[in-house]
């Protein structure tokens, strides 16, 4: 009788055991077949400079088996922040969040919050109050070194000799953290070389005083340190507007290299932003699809273009994304 009952029982943890893992299985195989969703949040995302980025994006979301849905903030209203945004995507389910940041170190505080219950990727830049804050991983290329490169360049282009020349150096927006490091690499590589920075003006700032980059004092290089600097300034001495001025630059739309080819710029470096749109992607489903995996920050590489490599072999792909 004894024994009856103890088969029973038996009998019946295996199978509860055997429901629990059947109900675990049956979970486990509709998470596996649910299609992850992806938001990207990217003000001005429409614009040319971010075409490489998107095809990066398109590529590896294809290649990993997930959906990515591109959210421009320029398209949302005016009175809903970039935090907002986020929530809203979150809300409406996606599973992981790209954005890049443009608020302050209290939204930063924010998404580190949010990060707890999503993976969230930082694209293009981290905030400069966060420089040393890893919390929340950034795929970019080394700023500074670009900068540094950009300079390096305009020696090779004058025989390492930059005595007497003056200079005068762009930037989009004076809180940028990419502009800032760019723009570090640039004075740092300058020391002792002879030039002398005569002016730093950045567009918002330009804005804000009502003034042009027309306006500024003469100088023999201008130095633009992002995309919309560098076509600013090359549509300037295409116009005749800077008295003489040769433009170096850091930049990454087919505008850019408009300018390149058609002599209004001398360099022009571009950063890999396929290669940064892919990464975004392929780390995010890691944190998606791996249990207990950190994610880390991704550098993308970049290149240097001048009008003698323009159109090499080794350059086609890069020119290839762009025109995407």
């Amino acid at each position: 009788m004894k024994n009856g009952k103890r088969s029973f029982i038996l009998t019946e943890i295996i199978l509860g055991m055997l429901v629990v893992i059947l109900a675990f299985f049956m979970l486990y195989n509709k998470n596996e077949d649910k299609t992850e969703r992806i938001a990207v949040i990217i003000p001005d995302i429409e614009e040319s400079q971010w075409s490489a980025f998107k095809y990066g994006l398109k590529m590896a979301s294809q290649e990993y088996g997930v959906n990515t849905i591109l959210i421009s903030k320029s398209n949302i209203n005016l009175s809903e922040d970039e935090m907002e945004v986020v929530k809203q995507e979150i809300d409406k389910g996606a599973d992981a969040i790209i954005v890049k940041m443009t608020g302050n170190s209290n939204e930063y505080s924010q998404l580190k919050k949010i990060q707890k219950k999503v993976p969230i990727m930082l694209a293009g830049e981290s905030l400069a109050e966060t420089k040393k804050q890893s919390d929340i991983p950034v795929t970019e290329p080394n700023q500074y070194e670009m900068g540094v490169a950009l300079v390096q360049n305009l020696l090779e282009k004058n025989n390492g000799n930059l005595y007497g020349k003056k200079i005068g150096i762009f930037l989009e927006n004076s809180n940028s953290e990419a502009d800032l490091n760019r723009r570090e690499g640039v004075c740092d590589t300058l020391k002792g070389t002879g030039a002398e920075i005569v002016w730093t003006v950045s567009r918002d700032e330009e804005i804000k005083r009502n003034t042009t980059l027309q306006s500024q004092r003469k100088v023999d290089i201008v130095l633009a340190l992002d995309d919309t600097s560098f076509v600013e300034a090359g549509e300037s001495v295409k116009q005749n507007n800077l008295y003489g001025a040769i433009v170096y630059g850091i930049g990454n739309s087919t505008e850019a290299v408009y300018y390149l080819d058609a002599r209004w710029a001398e360099c022009l470096i571009v950063p890999d932003e396929f290669t940064a749109g892919y990464q975004c992607v392929a780390e995010t489903v890691n944190a998606l699809r791996k249990t207990f995996y950190q994610m880390k920050n991704q550098e993308v590489p970049y290149t240097v273009l001048t009008r003698d490599n323009l159109f090499s072999k080794e350059n086609q792909d890069l020119l290839f994304t762009l025109s995407k």
